[in-house]
């Protein structure tokens, strides 16, 4: 088992500490440094754009993650952006200079800390293809959809629920008639169901207390076209912690779910301007 504390008194190992939004490293930096978080949190983002003037955040690192361990056997440029969302403290140490010194004099600790590396590359993978293959199969769905109308999103609702391992999944839209306020339209509890319950929203958020909801984990994510915040989905899950890759596929399943709706509300509107007309 890895003990952190063996690396931090190790003369091999170096402390590293990052003021909130300092940069550690930017693409096409280079860097042979395997690092590892000891506190806080930093973002691992990639630019959109040719003049690198708008980045796109890809993940989180957090306390005992391990990263940039392809230092062990590369030296290509990152392709990545590491910064600081906070005050961050990690250790560092060359894979190049320091590694196989450490490792000649701490047998058992280097090879604990390179299996510990092998189960979180391991881990990223399992992780990595869940998020493709839900994806994958989220998108064959909607292709599939005869017509875009209610009881379609409702269906893809309930194929979603299965694709992503929820229990439930609940759909709020905004409310028409009344600001900062969402009308639950479909709640896979009560299938097939057209809803109305009206709730009002905190801050342009959804409280999740509100919703007086027992004996599941619940996570919420907003439904976005275009920078405005038009609908929210409620994910329910039975005596189980939402992990940072069930999140990204909720992203998924939320981002799908958001085309579907604003391409149904165009349609509508030029149905609507279609009967004015004529």
């Amino acid at each position: 088992m890895l003990d952190i504390n063996k690396l931090k008194i190790s003369w091999f190992f170096k402390e590293v500490v990052l003021e909130k939004w300092e940069v550690l490293f930017r693409e096409w930096d280079f860097d042979e440094n395997i690092y590892i978080v000891l506190a806080w949190e930093l973002s691992v983002s990639k630019y959109t754009s040719k003049a690198k003037d708008e980045a796109k955040i890809l993940a989180y690192l957090e306390k005992d993650d391990v990263f940039w361990e392809a230092a062990l056997n590369s030296s290509n440029k990152k392709e990545v952006n590491i910064i600081a969302n906070r005050k961050t403290v990690l250790l560092s140490i060359n894979a190049k200079q320091w590694l196989i010194d450490f490792g000649k004099k701490y047998q058992e600790d280097a090879s604990n800390l390179l299996k510990y590396i092998i189960h979180l590359s391991n881990k990223r993978l399992s992780e990595a293809n869940y998020l493709i293959t839900a994806s994958y199969k989220i998108s064959k769905e909607i292709l599939e959809l005869q017509e875009i109308n209610n009881k379609n999103i409702f269906l893809l609702i309930e194929k979603i629920k299965e694709i992503i391992w929820v229990d439930h999944i609940m759909y709020y839209e905004n409310n028409p008639v009344m600001e900062n306020y969402i009308t639950l339209k479909y709640d896979t509890r009560t299938k097939w169901k057209l809803l109305n319950e009206v709730k009002e929203l905190t801050n342009n958020n959804l409280d999740l207390l509100d919703l007086k909801i027992d004996n599941y984990e619940i996570h919420s994510q907003k439904l976005s076209i275009w920078n405005n915040n038009l609908w929210f989905l409620v994910f329910l899950k039975k005596d189980y912690k939402f992990n940072e890759s069930d999140k990204k596929v909720l992203v998924v399943a939320a981002t799908s779910i958001s085309w579907l709706i604003k391409q149904k509300q165009l349609l509508d509107e030029q149905r609507d301007k279609d009967y004015m007309n004529n």
